[in-house]
């Protein structure tokens, strides 16, 4: 396993992660404990999780699952989420209080929250409330879920400004297809700037870049609404891992973990052969990395749009 600092906190995560949405909510929970045991064989550190209306007990399940696992808190890393809600209620504080009472923990390893909504959102008063976060001990980083360059740069300079811890880190969506947000100019000079890294999001495409064509799954959000191209790249994508000797999966992850501004991936599993095979991406990056990105360099998809709070009906474009 590779470990990555995470921005510049001084916290190293291993460079692949274990999480998605409803991971641990949607297994036999002696699956779960299996699974998460399994993966800190391997070496993975960090466990992402979230509330989620359909399953609002997934923090509590992960929780328990990690200390059956004989998984002692100081060892390992959770990150786990806050967001605005259309009446700005509950609180990003209340939210923070109740799902550290959910885990079972007194802090967070990373805070992520929810990015901006256009008009209603001020990112240097969010990026103040997540500072203080981080003051008060609940947290030891924070970051932010789908934050737009122009208002993380904000948010840094805020709390550069006022003596506030800065945000670590990003997730975002970045994949072999959906690159062009994480790889634009913009993007690549902030984090250059101010060393805040990348957690790479739906880096698999739901399963569809490890070759699951099975269009009767429930799948992410399609910013850009380019999903379908994505799946006529496959081929491709098959063809390319047959050269690199490695799982589509395992190209895909190492597409990513290639890119040395990305200090995780963030992937989900539902059995141990797949969390296994994930992993070994490692390895193949370790070897390939540089090659996999060259073979790959005129891969993408134009459209792929800014994945906005739900609801907003003007999606933001790379263009």
């Amino acid at each position: 396993m590779q470990y990555r600092q995470i921005g510049t906190s001084g916290l190293n995560t291993s460079v692949v992660s274990l999480g998605s949405y409803q991971t641990y909510s949607r297994m036999e929970y002696r699956d779960v404990v299996n699974l998460v045991r399994r993966a800190a064989d391997l070496g993975i550190n960090m466990f992402d999780v979230a509330h989620y209306r359909t399953a609002p007990h997934t923090e509590v399940v992960l929780s328990r699952a990690l200390r059956d696992a004989g998984l002692k808190r100081q060892d390992i890393m959770i990150m786990d989420k806050v967001w605005w809600y259309d009446g700005d209620d509950p609180t990003l504080a209340h939210q923070l209080n109740e799902l550290l009472f959910r885990l079972d923990t007194d802090y967070l390893d990373v805070i992520m929250c929810y990015g901006m909504r256009p008009g209603r959102d001020d990112p240097a008063e969010t990026a103040r409330i997540n500072a203080g976060f981080v003051t008060s001990g609940k947290a030891r980083a924070w970051g932010g879920l789908n934050w737009s360059a122009k208002d993380l740069r904000i948010a840094y300079d805020t709390c550069k400004a006022e003596g506030l811890p800065t945000p670590q880190i990003v997730q975002i969506k970045y994949n072999i297809a959906r690159r062009h947000i994480v790889e634009a100019e913009d993007y690549t000079a902030l984090r250059a700037e101010t060393g805040i890294s990348i957690h790479a999001s739906d880096s698999l495409e739901g399963g569809i870049l490890a070759g699951n064509l099975v269009r009767e799954r429930v799948l992410g959000r399609d910013p850009g609404n380019v999903r379908e191209e994505i799946i006529d790249l496959v081929p491709r994508l098959a063809e390319v891992a047959k050269q690199f000797d490695c799982s589509m999966a395992q190209l895909a992850i190492a597409f990513c973990i290639a890119n040395p501004q990305t200090a995780s991936l963030l992937f989900g599993a539902s059995r141990i052969s797949q969390l296994e095979d994930n992993v070994g991406a490692v390895a193949v990056a370790e070897k390939h990395g540089a090659a996999i990105r060259a073979a790959l360099a005129d891969f993408g998809v134009a459209g792929h749009a800014f994945d906005l709070p739900p609801n907003h009906a003007t999606p933001l474009t790379t263009s």
